[in-house]
């Protein structure tokens, strides 16, 4: 809507991460793609923004003003998208938080903010969209799956479909919390994540044994073994 902040989530968008000099390059959104919202982004959208105000773009933490990383080095559109290569990240917790999931893999997607300016209600591969063909760029962030001011990892528990996937991502956050570098404020974050994921690894477990039940593989029993590491290590899990 023209005149109201807007951000939108680009998935798979971190392209390197310098963890010695706390450099984070990447994409923050792409070109000729209708998304979630029914909106397409034409290359060229945010060149006039970007040339004007460059040095007035944030890099932020998940979208808070309060938690700048700070500006970045290099920003242009390329063919691909975005490409933003960021400052060094200052030495405070919350960037040390962000450098931590980027090397764990949790952070896996940028955002930004942005006003558009120029739009039209175009047809598009038999779909009515929004075409952006311009927009005011205020900033650009790391958010996690699911991400809103809130909560950090609320898109954990609709992810999975695959007990597999899951406990790679157990793995990661498990990881996190040996690393040790981590602030209060993520611990608690990532304690409801994992919680999360107990109930749908739970779930999962149930929906697994019903499928192969009705196939009549091995009694239920012999089949909740294997979902008894993954379900162990979560339900044991604490915070020391």
């Amino acid at each position: 809507m023209k005149g109201l902040l807007e951000i939108k989530d680009f998935t798979g968008s971190v392209k390197d991460v310098d963890f010695k000099n706390r450099i984070v390059t990447g994409y923050f959104n792409n070109w000729d793609s209708i998304d979630s919202d029914g909106d397409v982004i034409r290359k060229g959208a945010g060149a006039k923004s970007i040339a004007e105000r460059k040095d007035k773009i944030f890099f932020l933490n998940q979208h808070d003003w309060k938690q700048p990383h700070g500006f970045a080095k290099v920003l242009e559109e390329k063919e691909q998208g975005t490409y933003f290569e960021s400052m060094p990240m200052p030495n405070t917790s919350y960037s040390n938080d962000a450098l931590v999931l980027y090397q764990e893999g949790i952070v896996k997607e940028h955002s930004f903010g942005f006003v558009a300016t120029k739009t039209n209600n175009i047809t598009l591969d038999g779909k009515k969209v929004r075409e952006i063909s311009e927009y005011k760029l205020y900033e650009f962030s790391n958010v996690t799956l699911g991400a809103n001011s809130n909560t950090l990892f609320t898109g954990f528990k609709s992810q999975f479909t695959d007990i597999n996937d899951l406990n790679l991502e157990v793995k990661k956050l498990l990881s996190v919390f040996r690393n040790g570098n981590i602030s209060d404020d993520l611990g608690v974050q990532l304690e409801l994540a994992i919680k999360m994921l107990q109930l749908q690894a739970f779930e999962l477990g149930k929906q697994e044994i019903k499928s192969t039940q009705e196939i009549q593989e091995p009694p239920i029993r012999t089949q909740e073994k294997n979902f008894e590491p993954l379900l162990d290590k979560m339900l044991n899990f604490k915070i020391n």
